[in-house]
């Protein structure tokens, strides 16, 4: 995790949500789009309707573990239950994208209804089971 970078994207954030709630069009809010412009040390937060949240000028050379900074910054955003507003709606996605709109990662994913799981997840799920039988079979 990125110490310098963690209060400025959590603030980010942050502004983003409240911004949108203070000048929303729509009722709902499905997904927040991130672009890092690495060049120009600028991130830029867009809402679903392709709509500029939120730009914010990074320190020069800050941009180690961005990506992971960020998503602890989104897991705490989620713990602060900043993502349970009336105007978000379920799924809700954060996205890091490019210049161009095309999502490089999907950094959270929420839903009331549904549980998204990694690789890793289903490993360790595989490994349980496996002991499981193993000893119910004994």
């Amino acid at each position: 995790m990125n110490k310098i970078l963690f209060p400025i994207l959590e603030t980010a954030i942050k502004e983003s949500l409240t911004g949108y709630e203070s000048k929303r069009e729509s009722n709902s809010l499905g997904a927040l789009y991130i672009n890092n412009e690495y060049e120009e040390n600028l991130m830029t937060i867009y809402d679903d309707a392709d709509n500029i949240l939120n730009k914010v000028q990074l320190p020069d050379n800050q941009f180690s573990n961005f990506t992971q900074t960020l998503r602890q910054v989104l897991n705490q955003a989620v713990k602060d239950k900043l993502f349970e507003k009336d105007y978000i709606v379920k799924p809700f996605t954060v996205n890091l994208i490019d210049k161009d709109f095309i999502v490089i990662d999907e950094l959270l994913f929420l839903d009331d209804d549904a549980l998204k799981t990694n690789d890793f997840t289903w490993k360790s799920i595989e490994r349980d089971l496996d002991s499981f039988i193993a000893n119910l079979l004994k």
